[in-house]
């Protein structure tokens, strides 16, 4: 998708389709130029892929384990017993995320009433999104006949304790990348002309660093 000379945020098929259709194009807040929707941030459509893109979410589970020790009287014993408490942790890092915190605390009470509505449905707008994906995944077999269980001798239990760690990074190399294939594929390039492409660009990559 080739971009304007004007600016480097707008590619030419929105601002071409601007003439004749609807097509929304926004001015960032942060940079002030003028931005399409295939360059707008993911994580706020008020910015740019540029203006808004160090932030790192880390999300883990972390399980704490109690043991509590009581004494018999009837068998003059000491009995142990274990329970466990698992909680979700999320920490977002990142200097996007630390400019919006010193600017939270600049705001006025009128700013941080409208900005909250605003991020509220921004939200509402995202967990449906997402239910949505996750009921189509959950019945992505729907209507597909399951083989029976074969039957097996015996039984074995085991329990393992896992702790899981994700963490989604953004950048704005990988945001202006993401951007710009995502309006090659709006313009209505195929996927094997996109991979050949960027197979090609990977190659000239690799024969620069060789020199």
């Amino acid at each position: 998708m080739e971009l304007t000379e004007a600016t480097s945020k707008t590619c030419r098929a929105c601002l071409e389709s601007n003439l004749l259709e609807d097509v929304k194009l926004a001015r960032c807040s942060s940079c002030g130029l003028i931005f399409c929707i295939h360059f707008a941030s993911n994580i706020d459509p008020a910015y740019c892929t540029e203006c808004l893109s160090d932030i790192t979410l880390h999300k883990e589970i972390v399980t704490k384990t109690y043991v509590h020790e009581s004494y018999d009287e009837k068998t003059d014993t000491m009995h142990q017993t274990e329970y466990k408490r698992r909680a979700k942790s999320i920490k977002l890092e990142g200097m996007s995320w630390l400019f919006a915190q010193r600017k939270i605390a600049q705001m006025s009470d009128e700013s941080l009433e409208l900005s909250i509505e605003y991020h509220r449905e921004i939200l509402n707008g995202l967990l449906t999104e997402r239910a949505d994906r996750q009921a189509k995944f959950m019945h992505r077999f729907a209507g597909v006949k399951m083989p029976a269980p074969t039957s097996v001798d015996g039984a074995t239990t085991s329990s393992t304790e896992v702790k899981r760690t994700k963490t989604i990074s953004s950048t704005k190399a990988t945001a202006n990348a993401n951007a710009v294939i995502q309006s090659m594929m709006n313009s209505g390039m195929d996927a094997a002309a996109l991979l050949k492409m960027l197979e090609g660009m990977t190659a000239k990559i690799g024969g620069k660093k060789g020199a």
